[in-house]
């Protein structure tokens, strides 16, 4: 699996292509949301930086540049939210590629989506980050994976200097 090089990235969703990933309000406290919100080329809200733990398993850390703190999660259930901490958090990172076949409880089915994507899934289950709608301040929540969810995919658009 290719992921990333390490380096600084804006995180965009697939699906709300409008919507990046943001550290609401660069809220440095244990626990501030990461949401969804129009790309602000003025913030540092919206720039990680992407720290690669082991390139072979896809294991990342991602850091907020503006707080400094890690992207991290509320609890590992259905509907917890991304959120960030201090505490180092590692994600896997999954390619999501048109065509690719994934397991979904009780079926198999053939994705659609955008090519070179990728999953976000948190490291000790399953679950995958969501973005539920495309309004700005939407908290990005875990989910079961679907393959033809759009929503559950991302891409990494390095920032200059990568």
């Amino acid at each position: 699996m290719t992921i990333p090089v390490p380096g600084t990235y804006v995180i965009y969703n697939i699906q709300y292509s409008t919507q990046d990933v943001d550290l609401h309000w660069a809220n440095v406290t244990d626990g501030a949301p990461i949401v969804g919100y129009v790309y602000n080329e003025s913030t540092q809200n919206m720039l990680w930086n992407l720290q690669v733990v082991d390139e072979e398993k896809g294991l990342v850390q991602l850091v907020n540049l503006a707080g400094n703190n890690y992207a991290g999660v509320s609890g590992e259930i259905d509907g917890s939210g991304v959120i960030g901490t201090s505490i180092e958090t590692t994600f896997k990172l999954h390619e999501r590629k048109d065509g690719e076949y994934e397991r979904v409880p009780f079926l198999y089915h053939v994705s659609l989506g955008s090519n070179n994507t990728l999953r976000i899934q948190t490291y000790n289950s399953e679950l995958v980050w969501e973005l539920p709608d495309g309004n700005n301040f939407t908290e990005i929540i875990l989910s079961p994976p679907v393959s033809f969810y759009n929503n559950q995919a991302w891409q990494f658009i390095p920032v200059d200097g990568n």
